[in-house]
This record gives structure tokens, sequence and C-alpha cells, in this order.
């Protein structure tokens, strides 16, 4: 706990450090310094988004990333040094946008955005900056953000140009834009167990630090609006695209909302559990629903699916409790004979309750991450409850 002379001396610091953008008659110094925004990716878009939040003094950032930093990412990455390589991006981002501004307080996560951060961490957002090549990492954070009603702002790069989406629930919809062939990509990467390969690249994409310092600034101006509520003014329900070599821009309409998509799902009436955690047992969290909705039959439902049992092609079989998405290739390898032996789920669940076989399992052991939500059928309804009791995993410093 800081004192207040430590306390006023930041607050000093603070009115320092923006004094030039005070003169803005827009400009408001504590809706700045209050904000949370959590940035996916650090990679070169990455870097130049955390790089202009630093500098502008936005108040409190959330990275995202599993991937480490390769010589090849230098010339585009304005934050990550040759002594660098072999490090997690996320983790080193955090570590020089402190050096960039003291006043900043950062958080990483070394995860992936699909599975690795709670719904509850995203309600807690002010703005999300997306800054991937990855559709479907994209496709998780345009659900996430409807669930919990939070603007996202999307950049891509290529070559010397790029684009940018704004995407706000009941707005604009990533889901909703999608094409057949891109579909066809999503599919096929959903399908794929590990990690690694559900997000590596097909091919590398020609990209400069120009491209990025130009999309991300927009990003970054698009992401002030957010928290500024200044939707009249910003991209929400438009698209961008810029292209370098010829210096043209284009604004188009975003995609129109369909009337079915899997994105538009809206957590309501979220009820915060201080009693519950990612670290309790399936059965401690069962009982505790029970009580709290005075019933005896609840029923946890999940997004994604449990593997129950694995079978190996030359016969092995393994009584387990992972989550598909969690099942890497070094995870696979505890179950094989043989390098070569092919692994196949033969069992699977989506809901937890009492007839699971592992009911002294955590949630996180099963692949539920801190601060998640939870949606729970009780009483023939559907309630929203958030794991607050992890409410200390979002620690900016």
């Amino acid at each position: 706990m800081k004192s207040k002379i430590s306390l006023d001396v930041d607050k000093a610091y603070n009115q320092q450090w923006d004094s030039t953008f005070q003169k803005l008659d827009w400009w408001d110094s504590e809706k700045i310094s209050l904000a949370k925004v959590m940035v996916v990716g650090a990679g070169a878009l990455g870097n130049e988004v955390l790089k202009n939040l630093a500098l502008l003094n936005v108040g409190q950032i959330l990275i995202i990333d599993f991937d480490e930093i390769e010589y090849g990412n230098l010339n585009r990455s304005i934050l990550f040094r040759e002594s660098d390589c072999g490090k997690n991006k996320a983790a080193v981002a955090a570590s020089q946008i402190r050096e960039i501004n003291p006043n900043v307080k950062v958080q990483f996560i070394n995860g992936d955005i699909a599975i690795d951060v709670g719904l509850g961490i995203f309600r807690r957002m002010d703005v999300v900056i997306s800054c991937l090549d990855n559709r479907v990492a994209r496709l998780f954070i345009n659900r996430h953000c409807y669930k919990v009603q939070k603007t996202w702002v999307d950049g891509a790069i290529e070559n010397l140009g790029g684009q940018l989406d704004v995407f706000k629930p009941k707005v604009s919809c990533y889901e909703c834009q999608l094409s057949s062939k891109e579909w066809d990509i999503i599919e096929y990467r959903l399908g794929c167990a590990d990690v690694a390969e559900r997000n590596a690249n097909f091919g590398s994409i020609a990209t400069t630090p120009i491209s990025s310092s130009i999309i991300a600034a927009m990003q970054v101006q698009e992401a002030l609006k957010v928290i500024y509520g200044h939707d009249k003014d910003s991209l929400v329900g438009s698209r961008f695209r810029y292209y370098g070599k010829t210096n043209d821009m284009m604004f188009t309409d975003s995609a129109k909302l369909k009337s079915e998509c899997f994105s538009h799902v809206i957590f309501d009436q979220i009820e915060e559990a201080e009693e519950l955690s990612c670290k309790n047992s399936i059965k401690e969290v069962l009982d505790w629903l029970k009580l709290k909705y005075k019933t005896s039959t609840i029923s946890i439902l999940l997004d994604e699916d449990i593997v129950l049992k694995i079978v190996g092609s030359k016969g092995s079989k393994h009584d387990v409790a992972i989550s598909k998405y969690h099942i890497t290739e070094e995870v696979s390898a505890k179950y094989k004979n043989s390098p070569e032996e092919v692994l196949h789920f033969e069992e699977r669940t989506m809901i937890l309750d009492d007839k699971f076989s592992y009911p002294e399992t955590t949630l996180k052991a099963i692949g539920i991450p801190p601060l998640h939500i939870l949606k729970v059928e009780a009483n023939e309804d559907i309630h929203f409850v958030e794991l607050t009791g992890d409410i200390n995993y979002l620690n900016f410093n």
C-alpha cells in the first residue's frame, strides 16, 4: 500500500507527463489514467500500439501473447532487442513499456487469447485492441467481447498497407463478415488440437515497420474514442483500408449483422461470486451453485470439449479430463507408446455436473482460466456466474 505522499508524487508525475496533451480541449487526464486497455498480440503491430498507449499515458495495459521473440522480428519491433530472442513477447513488451513510461501500470499473460483469458478480464477492460494475423484468435475475441458488450479494434498489415475495423456489439461483428473461404480456414484450424498448429501461419506475410506505424496509430486513436465514448466520431460500423503503395484510402460500411450468428450471445446479469475461483474443485463449485440457486440439479455448460478418454492407434487407452484445446504436442507425447502413434479422442463432454467422473479436479486443471464467467443451468434457466475469487489475478503493476 503506497503512502499519501507517494501517491501525490505519482499524480504530479502523471500531470507532468501529459501536460502537452492537456492543451487539447477534449483531453481528460483522469479518464486516460484510469483506462484499462487489453492488447492481444505483441508482434510488429502490437509493438507500435503499446508504444503509443504508453506515450499517451494510458493508465493500465494488459498484454496477451504466447509467442517467443525471433531475430526476424527485430526489424519491425521497436520494443525488442537481439538479447531478447527466445523470450516471451508479452513479458519483454511489458518490461519495455514500464521503461518508456513509469506512470503506466502493465500486466502480461503468456497465453492463448482463445483459452487462457477469462471473460471476467474482458469485462473489466474499456477497450480491446487486436494485433493478430490469425482468424481463429479474432473469432474468439469477437465472441468474448460480444458476450460482455465490449468494443474491440482490429488491425492487420500487409506489404505497405493495412486495414482497420472497429467492432461494437449490436452494431458490427467480425463473424458476420467472414467469407466462405475464411470459414474453411477457421474450421480447419478449430479441428487442430495442438495450440501451435491451430495458431501457425501458412506462410510469412510481407510487412514493413511503416505499415505497422500507420495502422497502429489509427488503432490507438480509435481506442481513445472508445474510452471517451465518442462513437459518432469513430469508425464503429465502418471498415478502413489503406494502400501504402498509392497512398489511397477507402472507407466502406461494415457487413450487416446476420439474424443468426454464434457471436451474438450476450451474458446479461452476471453474478459476481467472490467465493469461487478456478482453483476450486468441480464438486466445490457445484455444491456452491446448488445452495445459491436452491436446487439439487446443476449443470455448468462449457464452450469447448473436455476430453475424457484418449485411445492410441496401437491399442493404448487413457482416462483423462483435459480441455481439447489444451492438448498440445507435449501433452500428447505423454500418452503415446511411440512418436508415430496416432491418438483419438473417444469420449468428450461439454457439461460439468454430478455425473462428471473427476469431481475433485479443479476448474483450472480442465482448462477454465482465472476470472472466467461460467454458464450455469439451474431451475430450467441460464445464469452467468463469475469466478470473482480470482480478482487478484488481474494485477497491474
